[in-house]
C-alpha cells in the first residue's frame, strides 16, 4: 500500500520511540519458536501483553476488545489474535519476512498492524488502536484528519441514511433467499465450488500446531456450531483456553441472516429487491453500514462502506464472466484478476494481485487440485519466486487438514479444522 506523506506525519504522532528495527527482526531468533506464523501475505491485527493489574493494561484490554466488536461482526476474515505473553509472531509479508520480537519492546503490552506489504507497525497508545487501524489499512480516515464540525454534519446525514435503511419494508421471498444465498459471493455469503466435500458435521473444531505431528498446540484454537443447511450459528474463538472473542448468528426460516451478535456489538441485516445492508450497533446506537449491491442473479457487483469519519465512504467492484464466475475485484488502490482453466471449473486456478497508479503486480497465487481430496495453494511475488505454499487434505472424516510453508518451503504451521467428537 502506498501511504501519502501526511499519513506519515500522522504516524509520527501515533507511534511510540518503541517502534524500532530490534523488535522487527529479520531471522528467527535462537530457541524461540512463533506464536502465530503469517505463511502469505495478509492484513492482520495482533495484540500482546501481560496483565500487570494496572490501568493502562486495563485500557489496553478495553480497546483491544472495541477493535474486536468493531471490526469482527462485519469484516469476519479479517485475523485479529492476542499472543498474550508468547514471545515471536512471524510475518511473511510481499516486501520480506519479518519477526516481532516481543522481549524488545519497551511497553509489556501493545497492537502490532501489518498490511501484509510492508514492515508491521507497532502502537503503544491503546487510545490510538482503532483510529490507527483506520487510516493505516485504510479501511476508513483517522477522526483527527476530519474538522470537527464536519465531522459532526457527518455523523447526523450517516445517522439519517441508517434510520432510512432500516426502515425499509421490503420482505425477501424464498426464490430471493435461495438465489442470494447461492449467489451472492459476500463475506456472507460465500461461494461454495463443486469440488468441495459436503459433510453433516453441526460442530466444529480448528487448531493449529507448530509441528507436522500435531504435538506442539498453539495457544489459539476456534469452535463453530452449524444449522442443518450447513450454515454457521456461533463461532468462539480461545486464547490459552480463555474466551477471547464470540459471534452468533440470527437466521431465518429462508435461511437468511438477520443479526450478527458479538460480544459488545450488533449488526443487523436489512434486505431490499437489489441490494442488502449490514448495519454495526454499539450500545443501541448504529455506528456504521455496508451495502451489497446485487444484480439479476442476486451476485454482489459493488460493496460500499462507510463509517462515522467524513469521507471514510468505499467502494469495491465485482466483474463476473457468462459462467458466473468473478473474474476481477477491484478499488481505487488495487485490482485482483482471476483466471480459470477451462469453461466448466468454477475454482479459480490463478490469481494476481495489483496496485494501481501505476498498474504493478505485486504477488500471484496459483490453485492445484491434485485430486478430489488435496488441494495445494501457492503464493508466489511479482518475480514469480515462492512467498508460502498451503497443502490442505481432506479426510475421510471430513477433516480439513493444512500445512503451511515458508518461502523456503520449511513447515511453519498445521492447522485442522474437524467434527467435534
Amino acid at each position: 500500500m502506498l501511504r501519502t506523506l501526511l499519513y506519515g506525519l500522522l504516524f509520527s504522532f501515533f507511534y511510540t520511540p518503541s517502534f524500532s528495527q530490534k523488535m522487527f527482526l529479520r531471522e528467527m531468533p535462537l530457541k524461540e519458536k512463533a506464536a502465530i506464523s503469517f505463511t502469505e501475505p495478509d492484513k492482520s491485527i495482533i495484540f500482546f501483553g501481560s496483565d500487570d493489574r494496572s490501568l493502562p493494561y486495563q485500557k489496553h484490554k478495553k480497546n483491544s476488545r472495541a477493535v474486536n466488536a468493531y471490526f469482527g461482526a462485519v469484516y469476519s476474515s479479517f485475523p485479529i489474535f492476542d499472543i498474550s505473553t508468547k514471545n515471536v509472531v512471524e510475518y511473511n509479508n510481499t516486501s520480506g519476512r519479518f519477526f516481532f520480537y516481543r522481549p524488545n519492546a519497551r511497553k509489556p503490552y501493545g497492537m502490532l498492524i501489518s498490511n501484509g506489504i510492508d514492515q508491521p507497525i507497532l502502537v503503544t497508545n491503546p487510545d490510538q488502536y482503532l483510529k490507527t487501524i483506520k487510516t493505516y489499512l485504510n479501511i476508513s480516515s483517522a477522526d483527527d484528519l476530519v474538522p470537527k464540525m464536519l465531522d459532526q454534519k457527518n455523523t447526523i446525514a450517516l445517522q439519517e441514511e441508517m434510520k432510512q435503511i432500516m426502515e425499509s419494508k421490503f420482505v425477501p421471498d424464498q426464490h430471493y433467499a435461495a438465489q442470494l444465498i447461492k449467489n451472492a459471493n459476500t463475506i456472507h455469503y460465500l461461494s461454495r465450488s463443486k469440488s468441495y466435500v459436503d459433510c453433516n458435521c453441526p460442530e466444529r473444531t480448528a487448531e493449529m500446531f507448530k509441528d507436522s505431528l500435531m504435538q506442539e498446540k498453539m495457544p489459539n484454537h476456534s469452535t463453530y456450531l452449524y444449522n442443518d443447511k450447513n450454515q454457521v450459528l456461533e463461532m468462539n474463538n480461545f486464547n490459552e483456553g480463555k474466551l477471547s472473542y464470540s459471534l452468533k448468528y440470527t437466521i431465518d426460516q429462508s435461511g437468511l441472516i438477520r443479526k450478527l451478535i458479538s460480544d459488545n456489538s450488533t449488526t443487523r441485516f436489512v434486505y431490499e429487491k437489489d441490494r442488502y445492508h449490514t448495519i454495526n450497533i454499539e450500545k443501541g446506537v448504529p455506528r456504521s453500514f455496508e451495502t451489497f449491491y446485487l444484480n439479476d442473479q442476486k451476485q454482489c457487483v459493488r460493496r460500499f462502506s462507510r463509517g462515522p469519519d467524513a469521507g471514510s465512504g468505499s467502494n469495491t467492484y465485482y466483474i463476473y464472466d457468462k459462467h458466473g464466475r468473478i473474474i476481477r475485484e477491484s478499488n481505487k488502490n488495487s485490482e485482483t484478476i482471476y483466471n480459470y482453466k477451462n469453461e466448466s471449473d468454477d475454482l479459480y486456478s490463478r490469481s494476481a494481485f495489483y496496485s494501481l497508479n501505476p498498474k504493478t503486480l505485486n504477488s500471484q497465487n496459483e490453485l492445484i487440485w491434485e485430486n478430489p481430496y488435496k488441494q495445494i495453494m501457492l503464493g508466489k511475488d511479482n518475480k514469480l519466486q515462492q512467498l508460502f505454499k498451503q497443502v490442505t487434505v481432506i479426510g475421510q472424516d471430513c477433516s480439513l487438514k493444512s500445512y503451511f510453508y515458508d518461502k523456503d518451503n520449511k513447515l511453519t504451521m498445521v492447522s485442522i479444522i474437524g467434527c467435534k467428537p
